[in-house]
């Protein structure tokens, strides 16, 4: 019997989206009898349970900055109670304390994993040299989901692209009836909905929507729908109650659902202000649905099936104009199939990858 390699991914959040749903899309594809996942995360949420069936240990600690001696407690205890294979960190130099740790219990294979273009809390960029080198320095491999987020966190050192893949086949076929979906989260009908994805934070730039719904040219039925959890999510709701609004928004929490909420929208948007390649506009466009972006994604996210537009967030009108001429469509199966495959953005592809790097 093959006994499997077992790795510790270190995730930000148990939450849907983003980061957890990279890994869970890998987790759910590779061979669990050859390759195991445990995790370290710092916010509990709704993955734990599929985390736990699929035969994954969950590690729930305080972060370094809530409490540096716990952190450093909890991260000794966890690898002295199993010998890990491989530590595969993606929220990279925050996490520069336990990558010592993982060189210090011996841990072979250290992944240094960078999502991210740019420093979403400015309060860092004093330090962010220091922290880049330690980073760098205590592990010995380096990923990143694109170019613009290697060349943030190793600069001018070798790193490796690592896409970030999605499950096609579950954004075309995982769905709940429609009806069942307008019902469970109470949206509305007779709208064309669009989409946003993303955690409440400033660097996804939820603002911009009320900027746009207060434009008195956007059409009466266009509806925003935005999923997600996060420490701005209380702002919105304030600011959307304060401009009268509220019949322009529904707000739900981060769900495992997303298959389902996106077969029934009409478009998807994405004014981040910076991103790495964001899983949610892949799932986006293997949607079919038309998606309008800010130009400062970067444009390796566009997977040419022409349901991708990128605007300046200068131009407001453009957006409105944008999101005025939206029409729901429903691209072939096949060529969403052939365009992630041709990207190099499937599933299957990049977990080969993955084995390879953790079985060195």
């Amino acid at each position: 019997m093959i006994k499997p390699a077992h790795i510790l991914q270190v995730i930000p959040t148990l939450a849907a989206g983003g980061i957890s749903s990279v890994v869970m899309n890998w987790y759910r594809n590779i061979n669990r009898d050859h390759i195991q996942f445990d995790f370290i995360t710092f916010n509990d949420g709704p993955i734990r349970q599929e985390i736990e069936q699929l035969g994954g240990k969950i590690h729930l600690i305080k972060t370094f900055k809530q409490s540096p001696r716990e952190h450093i407690k909890s991260v000794n205890t966890i690898f002295s109670g199993k010998k890990y294979d491989a530590i595969h960190v993606h929220n990279s130099f925050k996490n520069v304390v336990m990558l010592k740790l993982a060189q210090n219990a011996n841990i072979p294979i250290r992944v240094c994993h960078s999502h991210t273009s740019g420093l979403e809390k400015k309060s860092l960029a004093p330090v962010f040299s220091i922290l880049r080198y330690f980073t760098h320095k205590y592990s010995n491999i380096h990923l990143a989901c694109g170019n613009e987020a290697g060349k943030f966190l190793f600069g001018n050192k070798p790193y490796t692209v690592l896409n970030n893949a999605i499950d096609v086949d579950r954004m075309l076929n995982d769905f709940i009836e429609p009806a069942d979906i307008y019902k469970k989260y109470d949206i509305a009908k007779n709208k064309r909905i669009v989409a946003l994805v993303a955690r409440f934070s400033t660097v996804k730039n939820h603002q911009f929507l009320v900027t746009l719904a207060k434009e008195e040219y956007l059409s009466d039925d266009i509806h925003f729908l935005c999923v997600g959890d996060g420490p701005l999510k209380n702002d919105l709701i304030n600011d959307i109650t304060q401009a009268n609004l509220e019949d322009k928004f529904t707000l739900l929490p981060a769900n495992q659902d997303i298959p389902s909420i996106l077969n029934i929208c009409d478009g998807f948007i994405m004014p981040s202000l910076f991103e790495g390649v964001s899983v949610a506009l892949l799932e986006a466009q293997a949607a079919s649905l038309v998606c309008v972006a800010s130009n400062t994604i970067p444009p390796e996210v566009d997977m040419n099936l022409n349901n991708l537009s990128f605007l300046s967030l200068e131009q407001p009108a453009e957006w409105v104009n944008a999101l005025n001429q939206l029409a729901k469509q429903k691209l072939d199966d096949k060529l969403i199939h052939k365009r992630f495959d041709d990207r190099g953005y499937s599933i299957n592809s990049v977990i080969m990858r993955l084995e390879t790097i953790y079985k060195k």
